[in-house]
């Protein structure tokens, strides 16, 4: 019993830490999806903080570096110009003689020349306690100066001997200071007093933080026009844009009216342009499906009811079956006719140009339509004329789509010719061009503009549909169908370009 206790413990402490990983893992997961969220919002960004955020980080970046660049180039200067001039007095005791000095132990520097930055230098004497000692000739300023550097060096504990060119930054200014040992009252346990030579460069490090501070003012006045600019530039882009997007989204919801707002970037004209050239497409395309809908629906609602009103009178036993069958078996072929040519529509409509393209001798295709055709003129005593030229070059097409439109064109000949089809083909380097001409009695002017519309029907027409499919298939192969009519004569021409045929028989290999 202890033993399956202990086991059962046991089971249930694993059983716990199972499902505090599944709470960790859940929780894990949860994290990481707000994190993704927060990606996501951060990824999008209104083009007017982009451009905000850009100008300003680039305007940031240029004027810290030219405020990083001056102030490295004026204290480089500042503590070159001052180390050379320091140097240089320090070295000659006797500025205007150029001896050692012999007269005091303190060199009067009254004289010295100011140097570069302008400032003539001083010196004061101190020793291991920093207490000062003045020439005679030192001013009050100087004397204070002096006291307030020694001071800070006491205070800093600055190493007299090691200090040769140092800024000293004190309450009252900045200096540059140069210890030299004073050798004529050294002794036997090494110097005791130093002569401190120093530079006040509190006015051009006064010059220089100004200059900082009108950098930076001049900086902020640029992030304040830079951030004005950026909201005037945004809004005229942006509103452009949302009249877009506003167009763009009536396109969606089936409203085609053309934008007519006028553009002055030359990117965004494009785009109205294109969008509107679109639009027209798109209206067009759905009008056309709209009207080929109505048309199909009114074609295939005829056949049904006449099927529908003969299988009636044949139950109710008021028409005679046999004459009835016929007529149903008539609309029922009809029928079958009219839902092949709209799947042939279809069909055609969703095709690439590249599509099953293969290396097709047009004349074969012709003389297989006109054999399948042969019966059905010679019930009506028609006879075929097939005029095909002996050299004829391959075009790249595609031969099922090819042999419907010319059935097509060869059972609208049937259709009204009286007496002889002519099939001709001919062709040269560049196209191949098929004839179908017949001598029925013709097409009407005011027929001739829209036989290869969808649905149109003229005077003895079948549905409406087979010419279109023969446009449909030609601007398929990149070609061109064409009709004219005169004098009893009809005459359909169909050109077809010669395109890659080498590359399409690759293709079908």
């Amino acid at each position: 019993m202890l033993a399956v206790a202990r086991t059962a413990t046991a089971m249930s402490d694993v059983a716990q830490e199972d499902r505090a990983r599944g709470s960790k893992r859940s929780e894990l997961a949860s994290v990481r999806k707000r994190l993704r969220r927060i990606r996501a919002r951060r990824q999008l960004m209104s083009m007017r903080s982009r451009l905000l955020l850009v100008l300003t980080s680039v305007i940031l970046a240029v004027f810290i570096s030219i405020i990083v660049i001056f102030n490295v180039l004026v204290s480089n200067y500042i503590s070159s110009t001052s180390t050379s001039q320091l140097s240089t007095v320090s070295m000659n005791r006797n500025p205007d003689t150029g001896q050692p000095e012999t007269i005091a132990p303190i060199p009067d520097l009254s004289q010295a020349s100011p140097g570069q930055l302008n400032i003539r230098p001083a010196v004061f004497m101190v020793d291991s306690s920093f207490t000062t000692t003045m020439s005679k000739s030192a001013t009050t300023a100087e004397v204070v100066t002096s006291q307030r550097i020694a001071d800070y060096m006491r205070v800093s504990g600055v190493q007299l001997a090691n200090t040769v060119n140092r800024l000293v930054n004190t309450d009252a200014g900045s200096y540059y200071i140069r210890c030299v040992p004073d050798e004529e009252n050294a002794d036997y346990t090494g110097y005791s007093e130093y002569l401190v030579y120093y530079v006040d460069v509190t006015g051009i490090m006064n010059f220089a933080s100004r200059m900082n501070f009108f950098l930076v003012l001049i900086m902020l006045a640029a992030v304040a026009i830079t951030f004005g600019a950026t909201i005037v530039v945004a809004q005229r882009m942006t509103r452009p844009l949302a009249s877009l997007t506003s167009f763009s989204q009536r396109i969606g919801k089936g409203d085609f009216t053309p934008c007519k707002e006028t553009f002055h970037d030359q990117e965004l004209a494009l785009l109205a342009n294109s969008m509107n050239h679109t639009a027209g497409q798109l209206e067009s395309y759905d009008k056309e499906q709209k009207t080929f809908f109505q048309n199909a629906s009114h074609e295939l609602r005829t056949p049904l009811m006449s099927i529908t009103c003969y299988a009636e009178g044949i139950a109710y036993g008021i028409m005679d079956p046999a004459a009835a069958s016929k007529t149903i078996l008539s609309e029922t072929d009809r029928l079958s006719g009219m839902v092949e040519d709209l799947l042939s529509v279809s069909r055609i409509d969703n095709i690439t140009n590249e599509q099953n393209m293969v290396a097709c001798d047009v004349r074969e295709i012709l003389a297989s339509v006109a054999d399948e055709q042969r019966s059905l003129a010679a019930e009506k005593n028609l006879t075929f004329t097939l005029d095909f030229a002996d050299k004829l070059p391959a075009i790249p097409g595609n031969d099922k789509t090819l042999h419907r439109a010319f059935s097509n064109l060869l059972s609208n000949a049937v259709r009204y010719a009286s007496s002889e089809i002519v099939l001709s083909c001919t062709g040269d380097n560049a196209a191949v061009r098929v004839e179908i001409s017949d001598d029925g009695p013709g097409i009407g002017p005011d027929d001739l503009p829209h036989i290869f519309e969808r649905f149109y029907k003229g005077p003895g027409g079948n549905h409406g549909i087979g010419l279109s499919i023969v446009k449909s298939v030609a601007e398929q192969h990149h070609g061109q169908i064409q009709v004219r009519s005169s004098g009893g004569t009809t005459v359909f021409t169909m050109t077809l370009p010669r395109r890659a045929v080498a590359m399409a028989a690759r293709a079908t290999r």
